[in-house]
């Protein structure tokens, strides 16, 4: 089906008709610009049109679709051949529309493919700024402690109250030792200067709500909202945060992963790698929601974790137990102290 010469045709007849493209466009209710495309051979007009075109312009649509007048002897043979051609230019239009789909598909897939891509470096790889391979949880001296109620708790912080041993005093003058920071309440057996013979220093931590602490934050691009994807995963405390870590710390992603996965891996891998170091032990804490660690290889030190719920509000704490003298703060006392906590 030749275009041009279809075009040229409606063009002779509407001049013969003394139309203007802007009075056949308006007889036949489309723009000028649609008529002009038309008689330069851009595309034809729709099907829908050709009755109401042939009648303005006294043609047949024989005729339209031959690009010329068509004598009584050959119009049968002009028809068959317009039929033929009209099934082709279907086919080569349809054929045209497919591809332009396909393309459009693949250029999204493309788009979607880079943007996975960057998710997995952004999160998981340019983020990993740090040395884990020997951090948590490459110990695998994981274990269940079992914490029995006591009535040992005389300390009350924030929302809990907390056992310490009497000899234990509290300091709050940041000269007198670099151990005391804000947030913490410090308490020191024997201080003199920057030494002590051990201390208990009990801080106020970020909860999931609030893991900016932690460099963990939402981001605008790509966007990443912790309290939505914490709550995706059911994670409703540090401790699953943790346990969800320990379990998927060594996963690998590709551009097939779920992107909550990625950014899933990545909250859990921040908290787990910035805030727990290494250890010699690690328990869980029954009855309790928390952990305690054990590093006996730097200054005898232990650090217990623990989130206390209320209202289903989720109050966290860290208790920092560093001890220059391995029998002044022994498993029991701190076992003991682990066993005060209670809410106010």
């Amino acid at each position: 089906m030749n275009q041009k010469k279809i075009g040229k045709f409606i063009q002779e007849k509407r001049k013969e008709k003394k139309l203007t493209q802007m009075e056949l466009a308006s007889k036949l209710g489309v723009s000028n610009r649609s008529v002009s495309k038309w008689e330069n051979g851009v595309c034809l007009p729709d099907y829908s049109l050709f009755s109401d075109l042939c009648s303005i312009l006294d043609i047949s649509i024989n005729e339209l679709l031959s690009g010329e007048k068509v004598e009584n002897d050959f119009y049968q043979k002009k028809m068959e051949e317009n039929i033929v051609n009209v099934i082709d230019y279907n086919n080569k239009k349809r054929n045209k529309k497919i591809k332009r789909v396909l393309i459009i598909i693949f250029i999204i897939l493309l788009i979607i493919s880079f943007y996975k891509l960057f998710v997995i470096h952004y999160y998981y790889n340019l983020e990993d700024k740090y040395d884990y391979q020997n951090y948590f949880p490459n110990n695998k001296n994981i274990s269940i402690m079992n914490v029995e109620e006591n009535e040992l708790a005389n300390k009350e912080f924030e929302n809990i109250k907390l056992y310490i041993p009497e000899k234990y005093e509290l300091i709050t003058d940041k000269a007198k030792s670099r151990a005391v920071t804000d947030n913490c309440d410090s308490y020191f057996l024997n201080l003199n200067g920057d030494n002590y013979e051990s201390a208990i220093i009990v801080c106020s931590e970020a909860n999931l709500i609030n893991l900016d602490k932690y460099d963990i934050r939402d981001s605008l691009f790509p966007y990443l909202n912790v309290s939505s994807i914490l709550e995706k995963y059911n994670i409703n405390s540090i401790t699953d945060l943790v346990r969800y870590y320990e379990k998927n710390y060594n996963v690998s992603f590709n551009i097939f992963s779920n992107l909550n996965d990625v950014k899933m891996n990545y909250i859990a891998r921040r908290y787990a790698n910035t805030f727990l170091p290494n250890y010699d032990k690690f328990y869980y804490l029954n009855n309790l929601d928390g952990f305690y660690l054990s590093l006996d290889d730097y200054y005898y030190a232990k650090l217990l974790v623990f989130s206390v719920f209320e209202n289903k509000n989720e109050y966290c704490y860290s208790v920092y137990f560093l001890n220059n003298n391995v029998d002044v703060l022994n498993d029991e006392i701190v076992k003991s102290i682990i066993s005060s906590i209670k809410l106010k």
